[in-house]
């Protein structure tokens, strides 16, 4: 294979763990195309290199200047100019849209394992999660933020002209009612948890019928069929916003996929201790830190391959 083939297949990847949502078949598949010959690690170690300058494309006056004239061709010469950053070949990626290049061009991003605050002019204040991205509208008979990616968290101001405040995703919308409480975007489904006041959430199909409110202490998916799985608001829901992860009998496998969300590369765990439970208070601001408290918890060593590559085995 030649280099450019790889640098190609590199950056294919980092757009993978750049989305946030990572089955443990990529995470597999990743881990056999690195081993499979020495030119892909040479291109990961390239792409993480200048995984920072691809990031810089995100920064807020940046991506609000490149919304305003971003015509498909236009985006197609920013991507080019980002393929460029990381190395020759990566130019084949000006066509693609993706959740990074979409968070390059929204009114707010975040980078992969940055939580960053944002105060809009009404005083609602917003955290963002790893890899996310809002626009942000404001008119004069609503406020609406629009997720486009990864998670929020937000805690709503009163407004003097009594306009509705609206989350609106591809699954639907969650209006707020005077709160605080946070929404988490996949694939497939949002989730919603409220940990003060209520929202009401609305599918993007179904009508007023479909309508649910939630009350503070519960949470629920929402996809565009419906609302699902009501419940109680679980300690880890929004516990990510105060830069902490808080785990309560969790699956090891399932621990790891959630810290690995604030951190580049791979994460992953040994078959035989992939059904070890995890409880406890784990920072996100320091994985590194996070890992090693739970090496001392549980009977487990961490063995770094690289940087971006972490196995999690058991002890001796």
């Amino acid at each position: 294979m030649s280099s450019a083939a790889a640098l190609h297949q590199a950056l294919e990847w980092q757009v993978t763990f750049w989305s946030g949502e990572v089955t443990q078949q990529e995470r597999d598949g990743f881990a056999q195309w690195l081993d499979a010959a020495p030119a892909h690690a040479q291109a990961w170690a390239q792409v993480q290199r200048t995984d920072a300058q691809l990031q810089s494309l995100a920064r807020p006056a940046a991506a609000q200047a490149l919304r305003a004239r971003a015509t498909p061709q236009r985006r197609r010469a920013l991507l080019g100019i980002a393929g460029l950053l990381a190395g020759g070949g990566l130019a084949a990626y000006a066509g693609r849209e993706t959740s990074p290049w979409q968070r390059m061009l929204a009114d707010h991003s975040s980078a992969r394992g940055e939580r960053r605050e944002i105060v809009l002019p009404d005083g609602t204040r917003i955290v963002l999660g790893s890899a996310s991205a809002i626009d942000v509208h404001y008119g004069p008979r609503q406020r609406q933020v629009r997720l486009l990616a990864g998670e929020i968290f937000i805690s709503t101001a009163a407004d003097a002209s009594a306009r509705p405040f609206m989350v609106q995703t591809a699954q639907g919308t969650v209006r707020a009612l005077g709160t605080r409480f946070g929404v988490r975007q996949t694939d497939d489904w949002i989730e919603v948890g409220v940990e003060q006041g209520a929202v009401e959430i609305s599918p993007a199909t179904g009508g007023a019928a479909a309508r649910r409110r939630l009350d503070a202490g519960q949470q629920a998916r929402l996809s565009q069929a419906g609302v699902q799985a009501i419940g109680p608001l679980e300690a880890n829901a929004t516990a990510w916003s105060r830069g902490v992860l808080v785990a309560e009998r969790m699956r090891l496998e399932d621990f790891l996929a959630e810290l690995g969300r604030y951190r580049s590369g791979v994460l992953r765990s040994d078959p035989a201790v992939r059904d070890l439970i995890v409880s406890g208070v784990y920072p996100l601001d320091d994985t590194d830190h996070a890992l090693r408290i739970l090496a001392q918890a549980l009977p487990l060593q961490i063995t770094t391959a690289t940087r971006w590559w972490v196995t999690v085995r058991p002890a001796g």
